[in-house]
């Protein structure tokens, strides 16, 4: 008889399990939605059926590295961009952790009104910021410190434009045919290239006054850009580092230290999920785009009245149709920016850029 007590154990152990599995697995979906961001998830599953998440057998079978959990479906897709969006972004930024040997040595802060002394204030505050300002900053600044370098990262979200739009098509029409995108991710266009999608996505005080823009490093197919400031103090030796990630979303950078110590900021950053939480995410950066395509640039032009130019091809980098051939492709840049005004330090290549008088501020 005593020979049935574990196998008695073992079977109630099982229903356990499985009970609270099944209720996991049966909640789990909407719960995560409704928690990601109130009436915006809400609203998106009202109007739509719930997604079918498969049988309770599959989601077993994925377990046991069997089969798989769920498909994708483009609402599951919007679910995940829900997701990204829904924290703060510099949640994306690096956490040093020695365990992990990331960022060795340095100390990740906050924002604090004391920081402006040495970086000025962010974009968009020119004094001690109110509440709302103040909660903005502390979701979108991350400060770093190591010994007497020191570096803030801010990282700036919004809608793409048309010119961000149109300049995506040909990367999205190379992926949509099943070409190659190496031979864009060989070429780079010119500083001046990548700065236009910084101002198209993002306005403040260090970048309506910066000046001699040039390019600086790539970091999973970011591309940033360094400048300096005409509007800065002779005596600050505050560095100024900007990247656009083509849809929407820039990171700006203000440093006190070497390029060295930046770089190690830099190429921390997960790339990866500050691509996919933009409306139109590009094919060049991280792992691409991802299974399931919420939107293309076309499908967005179109909806936002941008229908009759959706054609046009942006200066030196579109395309005229998804029937064109491979020869159509526009020539690029192989090996890096065409100008006679580079150098190189052994760890970037420099390349400085003339902004016309008009644009100076």
């Amino acid at each position: 008889m005593y020979k049935f007590i574990p196998v008695v154990f073992g079977v109630i152990a099982l229903g356990v399990f499985f009970a609270l599995d099944y209720r996991s697995y049966s909640q789990a979906s909407s719960v995560e939605v409704a928690s990601l961001d109130g009436a915006h998830a809400l609203e998106m599953h009202a109007a739509d059926k719930p997604e079918p998440q498969g049988s309770y057998f599959g989601h077993l079978l994925a377990k046991v590295g069997l089969g798989s959990d769920q498909a994708w479906t483009l609402d599951r897709a919007k679910d995940v961009r829900l997701a990204l969006r829904a924290v703060p972004a510099n949640s994306y930024l690096p956490t040093p952790d020695e365990e992990e040997e990331v960022l060795m040595g340095w100390e990740r802060l906050d924002w604090d009104d004391y920081y402006a002394a040495a970086f000025g204030w962010p974009d968009g505050v020119t004094q001690t910021p109110e509440a709302g300002m103040r909660k903005a900053l502390d979701q979108s600044i991350a400060i770093y410190v190591k010994g007497r370098h020191s570096v803030m990262v801010q990282v700036d979200f919004a809608e793409p434009t048309e010119a961000l739009a149109k300049r995506l098509k040909q990367a999205y029409w190379v992926v949509q045919t099943g070409r190659d995108l190496e031979r864009l991710k060989e070429g780079r266009p010119r500083a001046s290239y990548f700065w236009t999608n910084v101002k198209e996505t993002a306005r403040g005080y260090s970048i309506l006054h910066a000046q001699d823009v040039a390019h600086f490093d790539v970091y999973d197919g970011v591309h940033f850009l360094q400048a300096d400031n005409s509007h800065d103090r002779r005596d600050v030796e505050v560095k100024y580092f900007f990247a656009s990630l083509g849809g929407g979303l820039v990171i700006k950078v203000r440093a006190l230290g070497s390029d060295a110590k930046v770089a190690e900021i830099l190429a921390q950053i997960d790339y990866q999920s500050l691509n996919q939480l933009q409306t139109l995410p590009s094919p060049l950066i991280a792992e691409g785009l991802a299974e399931v395509l919420i939107d293309t640039p076309e499908d967005w032009l179109s909806a936002h009245g941008f229908g009759a130019a959706v054609h046009q091809a942006d200066a030196g980098h579109g395309i005229t149709s998804a029937g064109a051939e491979e020869k159509s492709l526009p020539k690029v840049h192989r090996g890096g920016i065409a100008s006679k005004n580079c150098s190189s330090n052994g760890h970037a290549k420099h390349c400085l850029v003339t902004v016309p008088a008009a644009e100076k501020h």
